[in-house]
């Protein structure tokens, strides 16, 4: 099977963190960088001069070219659900950055163009792929915690207002909303992937444009009641100087896991347990600076994240990260918005 050949849509930060997996996939054979797109054609050609692939005038013009298998979507939030519409509609495979969409109507859209094209269709949450978090999600999985009782997310971390004004689209509602959509979208996703879906947002309140001149919330708390019956609680900020790690807590009737960053602090069992993780306890591979650097990475995780869409491509199956499964943050999401009277919902 020849490599999938992949286009790379906005040459903004996160990028370089795409075009360096794929220079990996490609030396395995799996996969090729074969074009990139930005609004601003000097980015464009800054990043295909680096990874050696070429300029597309357009997003237009991308996803008509014959050279292309699949896109990966690296622009801003807002933009996600209808670029990946597009797309799929050009009978493209699509994986999007983290989220899927600012907006749960324009996420199912897309989710209903991939299927009627029969394209696959998947997320970026590479925090998933971590040793740390996969370990708490078998041991849930398979039974070894009980009955989930409560789980709990925490993202405080520190954006500076020269974050905000670094593009014009940051902390706008139609394009990127406030800290719950950007910063807090994987604690979102994963303590529902861990705890399972949530049903009903019991409580929000959050705060518009405090402390910094943007247009979503840089502080809020949530309650919230998981489809099991379990409580839970979700705590967020970019004001927390200078920030913490992501911090998610699951506890059950028979075991309890809290993941700080991709670190796994506490885990324990009533029962004996063992798994091919082994004990993660006290791995420094997790320690990230994300918390008050947006451009600070750790681990393998977007390389895992791409290389399984890659894979999933290839063999005809859904990713692990499925736009299906991501679709739950972005739902939970909106179901805040809702509750806190916040945005389009105010």
């Amino acid at each position: 099977m020849e490599p999938l050949r992949v286009g790379v849509v906005g040459c903004g930060v996160i990028s370089g963190t795409h075009g360096d997996a794929l220079r990996r996939l490609e030396e395995e054979g799996l996969a090729r960088l074969a074009g990139t797109t930005d609004v601003v054609r000097g980015r464009a050609e800054e990043f295909a001069g680096k990874y050696g692939c070429k300029v597309f005038e357009s997003f237009d013009e991308m996803i008509a070219s014959p050279e292309i298998d699949s896109v990966t979507l690296c622009t801003p939030s807002g933009l996600h659900g209808r670029m990946a519409t597009q797309a799929a509609r050009a009978g493209k495979h699509i994986l999007s950055e983290k989220p899927l969409d600012v907006w749960i109507d324009a996420v199912d859209e897309a989710i209903a163009a991939a299927k009627a094209a029969g394209v696959t269709y998947g997320g970026v949450f590479q925090e998933r792929f971590s040793p740390a978090a996969r370990k708490v999600k078998r041991a849930v999985e398979s039974g070894a915690f009980g009955e989930i009782v409560l789980a709990c997310a925490e993202t405080k971390w520190y954006r500076s207002q020269e974050y905000y004004d670094s593009g014009d689209w940051r902390g706008t509602w139609a394009l990127d909303a406030g800290v719950f959509s950007n910063q807090g979208i994987h604690s979102l996703d994963k303590v529902q992937w861990l705890a399972g879906p949530v049903e009903e947002v019991l409580s929000a309140t959050l705060t518009p444009g405090f402390h910094r001149t943007i247009e979503g919330e840089t502080l809020g708390v949530a309650t919230v009641r998981f489809q099991n019956g379990a409580l839970g609680t979700i705590t967020m900020t970019t004001l927390a100087y200078d920030g913490f790690p992501e911090r998610i807590d699951v506890s059950g009737t028979k075991g309890s896991a809290m993941l700080v960053g991709d670190h796994l602090a506490h885990f324990t069992t009533k029962d004996p347990y063992e798994d091919e993780f082994g004990d993660l306890s006290g791995s420094a591979e997790t320690q990230s600076n994300t918390s008050k650097d947006p451009a600070a990475l750790v681990g393998d995780g977007h390389y895992g994240n791409i290389r399984d869409f890659v894979l999933a491509v290839r063999e005809g199956r859904p990713p692990q990260v499925a736009a299906e499964g991501a679709r739950d943050a972005v739902n939970l999401l909106n179901m805040i918005y809702a509750k806190a009277k916040v945005g389009p919902y105010a």
